[in-house]
């Protein structure tokens, strides 16, 4: 169960070791000893550990009979991280429908395992199908995601993607997982390690543009517009051209 927490606060941006100090916060451990005893963290770097979820808006700190005791944020903090990102997302959308007709066609939010699998059904019939694309982009992967997500990309991209023959390149953003050894064994794949600082990942299918996010309410944002796929086209092949 633990393990399973700790994942999840890795997902929204945490080391293991923070996600280790707040747990033990959590579970009511508030001096450092009893931090260091319950999360299992060295000593030596507790308090560079504190420092950064207090940076982070996680832990606070009070005085209290000559020692300093830490508390943790309430975890509904992270509900209101993810409205924050949701606004944000349809923002950018609400931008994106302003622009001109001829630019933009079509921008849609999805959420969810169901709001994936309606997303990339769209880029089958859309992309695969109807336009016959041949070339499949994406940087920013990464395996620290829910594994019934990993579990069906994998499915897509060893039986759906190669059954239309679509080549596929991928930056990953770290190795030394399963599911990077399956992507990077996948049918038409190449694959590449940069450790990019972005907490999305971004991919391209001729004019369409997938920008995703997974946290417990995982949200996908579809684009299609042919300027703004040749813009991340045009980023990918910067990047993948620069790893040697």
């Amino acid at each position: 169960m633990e393990e399973k927490a700790i994942e999840e606060l890795k997902e929204f941006g945490l080391t293991e070791g923070e996600a280790k100090v707040y747990l033990a916060l959590l579970a009511g451990e508030s001096t450092r000893s009893g931090i260091v005893r319950k999360s299992g963290v060295s000593p030596s770097i507790l308090y560079e550990i504190l420092k950064k979820l207090q940076r982070k808006g996680l832990v606070s700190s009070v005085e209290f009979e000559g020692k300093k005791h830490f508390q943790p944020v309430s975890p509904e903090i992270f509900l209101q991280e993810l409205e924050e990102k949701k606004a944000k997302v349809e923002k950018l959308v609400s931008i994106l429908k302003t622009r001109k007709k001829e630019n933009i066609v079509f921008a849609r939010v999805y959420e969810g395992f169901k709001g994936l699998k309606g997303m990339l059904k769209d880029i089958e019939d859309e992309e695969f199908k109807k336009s016959k694309t041949k070339e499949w982009l994406a940087m920013g992967v990464t395996a620290y995601k829910k594994e019934s997500f990993n579990r069906f990309w994998t499915y897509w991209h060893t039986k759906i993607r190669p059954k239309y023959k679509v080549k596929a390149r991928f930056i990953f953003s770290e190795k030394g997982t399963n599911y990077f050894s399956i992507v990077k064994k996948a049918p038409l794949a190449k694959v590449k390690v940069i450790s990019l600082p972005i907490s999305v990942c971004i991919t391209v299918c001729g004019r369409t543009t997938l920008i995703m996010k997974y946290t417990d309410l995982p949200t996908f944002l579809l684009v299609k517009n042919e300027e703004v796929a040749n813009t991340f086209k045009e980023i990918f092949n910067f990047l993948w051209e620069t790893k040697k």
